[in-house]
């Protein structure tokens, strides 16, 4: 996995485009004394002394010159346009987030290696980004004030629908997806494109796509977690695979972590990608397998027992894209998901299977280089078959309390279909005007949305948008379960608007800035029922200031997140319009990380929260059945104390015998923050304590990784 940072010591590389996304062979590359040309697939490689980001010359015959900032390690993909042709905007949709090299605002392969903190995890690297919450260390993401179940996450064209690890404990620490396979992270946290129906706050979009095929093998070794990589051209094609076991129990006897375990948590995952060329395109086949289990002594609310939890996930996808005809695009994508999920504490628990597929053909049609239309159909088949029971107030643990019984299975399903128009006004505007319909079976509604962006290009490097629409999702499948939920619950809606400047200048110190405002109206949330158990009256807000900073120098590189929300919702317990568990108003994230000197560096990152709210209990009554039932403040009116941890890494990268090392050292919550993740209380109320979180030590990690 940090293998790459090695390559990142060594070697630049990347891909010249010219129009038509056609390669440029023989154009000139230059890095300072270095100078390269490109292949005859565009395709250039250059050894470097320097980790640092470096100033890239890129020049051809008939073509506009590009200099570019580039980072060893990144694949630089650069597109060129013919001489004299000026500077265009770019028409895209909403305002996001991607590793792809060369955009304003990346979430780079690089930088979730090498964040601290963020253990190499997509999904935690995400959390540093403006707009994500930071309040908790589970890998779930908070997006401008949604519920992480808001978030609609795809893997290679496929709908992933269980993306983590321990999935009842607070959504899991890690994801199961292996950074070490991923080629690109797409991260969109509002007004996102009509091609992605039923998510109501963000996408995020993961590819394992690779275009650089190698013969290469991994070996990493840590404290709590080892994988093993491997990487081989198969005829035309490519298998690249990976195999991962966590078990965190020396950390956890050493530190204390979490002295109450009865099993440590203990996970294992696989993955597989296989890319071959077919007809006029290309397949790929992935395949992804996890499991994991735990059990531990916990106390929820006021209720102290064993809570045991393991859930295990089959996931499968194949796309296909290539061209049909001369001048049209075409994808094709159909996934298969299968999880199964039980969890116990005291006599409550759930026993659940889930089956998921989902399918989508979409067609990709150029008119000229000033519009091009973008259209598909998409469906998603579910089967879930829940049994247990939980609290019907799932803030009141007591066994003798009113339960929720699941008793047996059901079906969902949705078709949607969608279409996006890209057109390039003038080349300072660009608008994106989007529509898609999509039919709910089990609900019997169906729902139309549009979307759309406005771009507008003030100079060379500097773009401002406004973008907005329409989004719907179906409610919790717990919720339209037709024995304890409400099949007749309405389709969630929410309304997005933004506007974002994004800017990018290069001098002594080469700069990205994103600033972007927001606002999130929601309707149709789902509010509990004493008597229809749930129903569709709620409604609610989000509106803040996102702002992402980023800046680099030879031998240095930093930057910083900020989020800043206001949120309120009538939703699930809330039954007015108020504070919402959602509600985190400050997230920042800044990363700092320095190149001592040839082969080493040091990186620091510091996260901090404000505190998630939770409802005070003022007291309790004897329940007739045993036990005692809280009384409760107003709802969601109390927050945990603040949340802030540093930590630190050392690596060094070097080469042994033709085999590339990385060693690394990091220091986790350098400062013994005591962070919290919720109040327990003692069995009748009377007193409270703080739960910390799970990494509320000082831990030492230390690890390396070998690659040959």
């Amino acid at each position: 996995m940090l293998a790459t940072l090695f390559q990142a010591a060594l070697e630049l590389s990347g891909v010249i485009l010219g129009p038509g996304g056609k390669p440029i062979a023989g154009a000139q590359v230059l890095v300072g004394a270095h100078k390269v040309q490109t292949d005859a697939k565009g395709r250039f490689t250059m050894s470097l002394e320097t980790t640092g980001p470096v100033e890239v010359r890129i020049s051809a015959a008939g073509m506009d010159g590009q200099t570019r900032m580039g980072q060893p390690g990144e694949p630089l993909l650069v597109l060129l346009t013919p001489t004299p042709q000026g500077a265009l905007v770019e028409v895209v949709e909403g305002s996001g987030y991607s590793s792809e090299e060369g955009a304003t605002s990346t979430l780079s392969r690089m930088e979730i290696y090498t964040t601290p903190g963020a253990a190499a995890d997509v999904m935690q690297a995400a959390k540093g980004l403006p707009g994500v919450s930071n309040a908790s260390e589970g890998a779930e993401l908070f997006v401008r004030g949604g519920k992480p179940e808001e978030v609609g996450i795809w893997l290679n064209g496929g709908h992933l629908t269980r993306p983590f690890h321990h999935p009842n404990t607070q959504g899991g620490i890690f994801s199961a997806v292996d950074t070490a396979l991923v080629t690109r992270v797409d991260f969109v946290p509002g007004a996102f494109s009509a091609r992605y129906g039923d998510a109501l706050s963000a996408v995020m979009d993961i590819s394992t796509d690779q275009t650089t095929p190698a013969v290469s093998n991994t070996l990493l070794i840590t404290l709590p977690t080892q994988g093993f990589a491997a990487e081989r051209p198969l005829g035309a094609g490519l298998l690249r695979a990976s195999i991962r076991r966590s078990d965190p129990v020396l950390l956890d006897k050493w530190y204390g972590l979490a002295p109450s375990f009865e099993e440590s948590p203990l996970s294992h995952d696989a993955q597989l990608n296989w890319q071959q060329p077919l007809g006029s395109g290309r397949l790929v086949a992935t395949g992804l397998f996890s499991k994991d289990h735990l059990a531990t002594d916990v106390t929820i609310a006021n209720l102290r027992d064993s809570y045991r939890n393991q859930s295990e996930t089959r996931f499968g996808a194949l796309q296909w894209t290539g061209t049909l005809g001369d001048r049209a695009g075409l994808s094709l994508s159909a996934s298969d998901s299968q999880t199964h999920i039980a969890w116990t504490f005291n006599h409550w628990g759930i026993d659940q299977q889930e089956r998921s597929r989902s399918a989508r053909a979409e067609l990709t049609l150029p008119f000229g280089e000033l519009l091009t239309l973008e259209g598909g159909l998409d469906v998603d088949r579910s089967h879930v078959d829940p049994q247990g029971q939980v609290p019907f107030d799932l803030a009141n643990w007591n066994p003798a309390s009113a339960s929720r019984t699941f008793a047996y299975g059901f079906d969902t399903r949705r078709d949607g279909a969608y279409l996006t128009a890209r057109l390039r006004l003038s080349p300072q505007w660009g608008l994106s005007l989007g529509g898609r319909q999509d039919r709910y079976g089990l609900e019997g509604e169906t729902t139309r949305d549009f979307r759309a962006t406005l771009s507008y290009l003030i100079r060379e490097g500097i773009t401002f948008r406004l973008a907005g629409g329409t989004f719907h999702q179906a409610p919790l499948t717990s919720q339209i379960d037709p024995h304890a939920g409400n099949p007749d619950l309405a389709i969630q809606r929410a309304t997005h608007a933004l506007a974002s400047l994004d800017a990018a200048w290069k001098g002594a110190v080469a700069w990205n800035l994103r600033l972007e405002a927001y606002r999130k109206d929601y309707d149709h949330l789902v509010v509990q029922d004493p008597v229809l158990r749930y129903v569709s009256t709620g409604r609610g807000y989000a509106q803040g200031v996102d702002l992402l900073l980023k800046a680099a120098v030879p031998g240095w590189r930093g930057w910083i997140g900020y989020g800043y929300l206001d949120t309120e919702r009538k939703e699930d317990q809330q039954p007015l319009l108020g504070p919402a568990p959602t509600s985190v108003p400050h997230n920042l994230t800044a990363v700092s990380s320095h190149t001592l000197a040839p082969g080493w560096e040091l990186a620091g990152t510091f996260r901090y929260a404000s505190g998630s709210p939770v409802t005070p209990i003022l007291g309790a009554t004897p329940n007739p059945g045993g036990g005692w039932d809280p009384i409760e403040g107003a709802r969601y009116s109390d927050r945990l104390p603040l949340y802030h941890r540093l930590d630190l890494r050392l690596t060094h990268l070097f080469s042994l015998r033709g085999v590339n090392c990385v060693v690394f050292g990091e220091v986790m919550n350098l400062l013994a923050r005591h962070n919290a993740a919720s109040y327990a209380y003692t069995p009748d109320y009377s007193e409270h304590r703080v739960s910390e979180s799970y990494f509320s030590r000082r831990i030492l990690v230390v690890g390396a990784s070998l690659n040959w």
